[in-house]
């Protein structure tokens, strides 16, 4: 919702008080929340007794007006105007966009003269064509026709030098055009970089709002203003990682937390004290309402049909196998979004100003460095991956909570292995990061035949079974603790039927709660081979089928 009053209405009502004070407010201190900022901007002001209104100017238009509060000393406030229409632009106050400007426009004046310069010299060339068409019609003069032979020579001498004379004027005027016009291009991509220039400098909107306070002072004072109001302009911040391994007798992992802040309000901040928060204002700020379950019986209707069109083979194909279980999703998904702390949320706050240019400054600031003891494991997923991957495991013991974040680098012994996504940690929780592949440790998957030890999966037309060895190779120079990942399917169904067994037998089933997957904790010595067997076998009843 915007609000908006008429002109009229609103000179009626500045015509009871005493006078009108502009007052230039300033960004001094932001809050910034993962989808939007709190900004508050502050002014002074000198009055005399009495009542005033005082115009709060430069407040952009990305302002959410519904969320604006004003405190005010030194005077009471007695009503509050504001609109989003009608409202004076701001004032270009800044020398070098002044500057900026005058160079545009003294570049424009050089092209336009370079222009004149070029029509000028094509009017010879057009007094030349004119001179060209007259000599031609004086050529085709019938009253010649009775002159004799010495004077239609002189003539048609005459003609042909001035004709000739007139185009060599036509052409050099054309060339002396063309030369003149080649400067344009310089200008052209002169003008373009001054503009460039002034684009760097000018990045603020023009589209402000008015708001106008109405005050009553008892006596002459000085006062200051405060505004408050949440920003719609896209501003957010986003925390970022670099995770950095270093390995050895004791492995340690550094967390350098730092944020990414950026800001659309249209107005750029100058030296403002920044703060960054984890709440989210604008969301779920209460509990969701739980209704009423009702239930009745009905008599079953028949079952439809699909035409035979209507079915999608490998659609039901991907649908045969789920790799994890959804519920288990969801629990993971909800869990990096809790927070632990005193109050709503954490907030970080910075002991300097800080300047963000709008809609342009992508700016970096550095947190503060965690340092976590951890455990580094390799961790094997055959089914998906030829190599195992590196993993340090740990356990947040900060107090606070890692935030997730889209890019987090990682490190081993200061070298860079890639950029990947943080999940995000909960103080007290623990976790593992993957940094990177490990080589030497080869992994194979193979699905065998029971007869014949080609590959494939034996099916009845009411029972599958299949047969899966899997082999671990290390080719390092060093010992590993390898911690292996499979599946085997899950049903809730009485009617279908899931055995398997494994060689050797897994460590640990339903690994984090996810139903169907098995683990096997394993020593992989320096040249060791490993191998894990694996069957399982499904039955269901005859004229069912498996899905």
């Amino acid at each position: 919702m915007r609000y908006s009053f008429s002109l009229f209405a609103l000179l009626s009502a500045s015509a009871a008080w005493a006078d009108t004070i502009p007052v230039s407010s300033k960004v001094t201190e932001v809050t910034m929340y993962p989808e939007t900022a709190a900004i508050t901007r502050t002014a002074s002001f000198a009055l005399p007794a009495g009542k005033h209104r005082l115009v709060l100017q430069g407040v952009p238009e990305t302002a959410l007006l519904e969320f604006l509060h004003i405190d005010l000393t030194g005077a009471r406030q007695i009503s509050t105007v504001f609109r989003d229409e009608y409202a004076p632009p701001r004032e270009f106050t800044d020398p070098r966009v002044q500057e900026a400007e005058a160079r545009i426009d003294e570049i424009e004046r050089r092209i336009q003269s370079v222009k004149d310069d070029a029509k000028r010299a094509r009017l010879k060339a057009a007094a030349a064509d004119v001179s060209i068409g007259f000599l031609r019609k004086l050529g085709e003069n019938e009253g010649l026709a009775d002159s004799g032979p010495e004077v239609l020579r002189d003539i048609s001498r005459m003609i042909s030098q001035e004709a000739e004379a007139a185009s060599q004027i036509a052409l050099d005027a054309e060339i002396n055009a063309r030369e003149i016009e080649r400067q344009l291009r310089d200008l052209a991509d002169e003008l373009d970089s001054a503009e460039q220039a002034l684009e760097a400098i000018d990045l603020e909107s023009e589209d402000r709002v008015f708001i106008a306070v109405d005050i009553e002072a008892p006596e002459a004072t000085d006062g200051t203003i405060q505004l408050n109001y949440l920003d719609a302009g896209g501003s957010f911040w986003t925390p970022v990682y670099d995770l950095r391994l270093e390995t050895g007798d004791s492995p340690q992992l550094s967390i350098e937390r730092g944020a990414i802040v950026r800001q659309r309000t249209g107005e750029n901040w100058t030296d403002v004290t920044l703060h960054l928060s984890t709440v989210q204002p604008i969301g779920q700020v209460a509990p969701s309402p739980l209704y009423s379950q009702y239930r009745r019986l009905e008599k079953p209707a028949p079952t439809p049909v699909p035409p035979p069109m209507a079915r999608n083979d490998s659609a039901v194909a991907s649908m045969s196998e789920p790799l994890i279980e959804p519920a288990a999703i969801m629990e993971e998904a909800s869990s990096m979004w809790s927070a632990e702390s005193d109050g709503p949320g954490v907030t970080y706050s910075f002991g300097q100003p800080v300047s963000v240019s709008s809609g342009a400054d992508t700016l970096r600031l550095e947190l503060d460095v965690l340092t976590e003891p951890g455990k580094i494991t390799a961790t094997a997923v055959p089914m998906q991956d030829t190599s195992a991957y590196r993993v340090v495991r740990f356990t947040n013991t900060s107090g606070e909570e890692l935030l997730p974040a889209e890019y987090a680098a990682r490190y081993i012994d200061g070298k860079l292995v890639g950029v990947e996504s943080f999940e995000g940690l909960v103080a007290g929780q623990e976790g593992e990061i993957g940094f990177g592949p490990i080589e030497g440790l080869r992994l194979s998957r193979d699905v065998l035949d029971q007869s014949e030890g080609g590959r494939g999966i034996i099916s009845r037309s009411n029972e599958q079974v299949q047969r899966v060895e899997i082999e671990i190779e290390n080719l390092t120079d060093q010992a590993w603790p390898l911690q292996l990942r499979d599946r085997v399917p899950y049903t809730e169904q009485e009617d279908l039927e899931i055995t398997w067994s494994a060689t050797p037998h897994p460590s640990e089933e339903n690994l984090d709660k996810r139903r169907g997957i098995l683990a096997w904790d394993l020593e992989m010595e320096p040249g060791e081979t490993r191998k894990i067997s694996l069957e399982t076998t499904l039955s269901w009843p005859e004229g069912m089928e498996l899905r």
